[in-house]
C-alpha cells in the first residue's frame, strides 16, 4: 500500500488505543512552558517559542478528538460527565491550592510584581471552573491563572454528550458539518478577535475540529504513514508563526491575522497522522514510552508550571541572566515543575481519578 495513501478501514470497536497522542500532547505542554518562561529567563531567540501561547489550541483540538474517538454510544451523559469530573477536578482543586500563596496576598501588593492579586471573592470563582465565563481578566484568571483552560474543557464536555448522540449515527456527514463549523467559527475568531465572548464560547470552535476528526477517523477515513511526519508538521508551526515578524508584507499580514486557524489546521493535520499511525501500527516518533509517561504527565506539569516559574520570579525578580545563566534557570524551573507535576499526578490524579471512576462507573452503569 502506498506510503502516504488515503485509506478507507472499518471502524474499530473497542477503539484502538491512541499512545502517540498522549506523546504529542507532552510537546503542547513544554511548548506552553517554554512560551511563559519569557517571563523569567528568556533566551536568546526567545521568540521562536512564541507561538507556544497557542499550545491550548492544540489541547482544545485533541480534547474533541480523543473524547468523540473514545465515545461509546452505550455511556450515558451522567457517567460521562463523572468521568471527566474525576479526570480533572482533583488535580486542579489540589495545583489551586498551591497557587494561591503564590498569587494572591492580604498585604500590600509590589505594584512591579503584576502577577500577585490582593485576596477576594473571586478566588470562589476558580473552584467550579467557571472563572472562563467572564472577560474581565482578574476573574478570568482568578486562582490558578493556568486554569483558566479548564473552564473551556468544562463547558465542551458539557456538550459533548449532547453532540454525539446523533452524530455517531451518521459519522462521515457529522464529521463534514463539524469541520466546516469549525473552520468558520475560526475564521470569525482570526478576523474579529473574541473579547466580548466568553472564552469557552469563543474556543468552541477548536473543539469541533477535533470532533470533525475523530468522527472523520471512526467513519474509516485515516492515512496509512508514518507517525514520525507529524513532528514535520508540527515544525511548521512556529516557522509559519515568524513569516509575519520575519518578512514584513500585506500578504504576511494577511497571515498573521489568519494565524489562530493556520494553526489549528496544523495541528489537526499532526494529530491525523499521528493517530492514523497508531490505527496501522506504523512507527511513530511519538510512542517512545518515556514520551507517553510524560504526556500522561502534561496535564499535572501544565497545572503548576506557572506556579513555579512565578514563585522564582517573585525570589529573584525579572533579571537579564547571562545566555548560560538563563539555560540553568530554565532547568532548574523545568526540574522542580516536573517533580511537583509527577507528584500530583501519581498520589492525587490517578488514585482520586480511579476511585471517583469506580463509583460512578457502579452508580450509572
Amino acid at each position: 500500500m502506498p506510503l502516504t495513501s488515503l485509506v478507507a478501514t472499518p471502524p474499530s470497536s473497542p477503539p484502538v488505543r491512541l499512545d502517540s497522542l498522549t506523546g504529542m500532547r507532552w510537546w503542547a505542554a513544554f511548548c506552553v512552558f517554554a512560551y511563559h518562561m519569557a517571563n523569567l529567563a528568556p533566551l536568546k531567540g526567545q521568540a521562536i517559542f512564541n507561538f507556544g501561547y497557542s499550545g491550548v489550541t492544540f489541547f482544545f483540538i485533541l480534547s474533541g478528538f480523543v473524547l468523540t474517538w473514545s465515545a461509546r454510544p452505550e455511556t450515558g451523559a451522567r457517567r460521562f460527565w463523572m468521568r471527566r469530573f474525576a479526570r480533572i477536578w482533583p488535580a486542579h482543586i489540589v495545583a489551586l491550592l498551591i497557587a494561591i500563596p503564590v498569587f494572591y496576598r492580604l498585604s500590600t501588593l509590589d505594584p512591579d510584581q503584576f502577577w500577585i492579586k490582593p485576596l477576594s471573592w473571586v478566588l470562589l470563582l476558580s473552584i467550579p471552573l467557571i472563572q472562563g465565563f467572564f472577560t474581565d481578566s482578574t476573574i478570568l484568571f482568578s486562582g490558578n491563572p493556568a486554569a483558566w483552560t479548564l473552564s473551556c474543557e468544562v463547558f465542551f464536555y458539557a456538550l459533548h454528550p449532547l453532540l454525539m448522540r446523533p452524530s455517531l449515527k451518521r459519522m462521515r456527514p457529522a464529521s463534514v458539518f463539524f469541520i466546516a463549523a469549525a473552520l468558520c467559527g475560526g475564521l470569525l475568531y482570526s478576523l474579529f478577535g473574541a473579547a466580548q465572548i466568553p472564552s469557552p464560547i469563543a474556543r468552541l470552535w477548536e473543539f469541533f475540529l477535533g470532533i470533525g476528526l475523530a468522527l472523520l477517523m471512526r467513519s474509516g477515513i485515516n492515512l496509512n504513514i508514518n507517525g514520525g511526519f507529524g513532528y514535520v508538521v508540527l515544525l511548521i508551526a512556529p516557522i509559519v508563526y515568524l513569516i509575519p515578524t520575519l518578512v514584513p508584507h500585506p500578504a504576511t499580514s494577511a497571515l498573521e491575522h489568519m494565524m489562530p486557524v493556520v494553526l489549528a489546521v496544523i495541528y489537526a493535520c499532526a494529530i491525523f497522522i499521528a493517530a492514523s499511525a497508531d490505527i496501522h501500527r506504523r512507527p511513530s516518533g511519538f510512542r517512545f514510552p518515556w514520551l507517553v509517561k510524560a504526556g500522561e504527565v502534561s496535564y499535572c506539569f501544565y497545572l503548576v508550571h506557572a506556579t513555579v516559574l512565578y514563585a522564582v520570579l517573585e525570589r529573584t525578580g525579572f533579571i537579564l541572566w547571562s545566555p548560560r545563566k538563563s539555560i540553568a534557570v530554565w532547568i532548574g524551573v523545568f526540574c522542580a515543575a516536573y517533580l511537583l507535576a509527577y507528584c500530583l499526578h501519581r498520589f492525587i490524579e490517578r488514585p482520586c481519578e480511579a476511585r471517583i471512576r469506580s463509583w460512578s462507573d457502579r452508580r450509572f452503569s
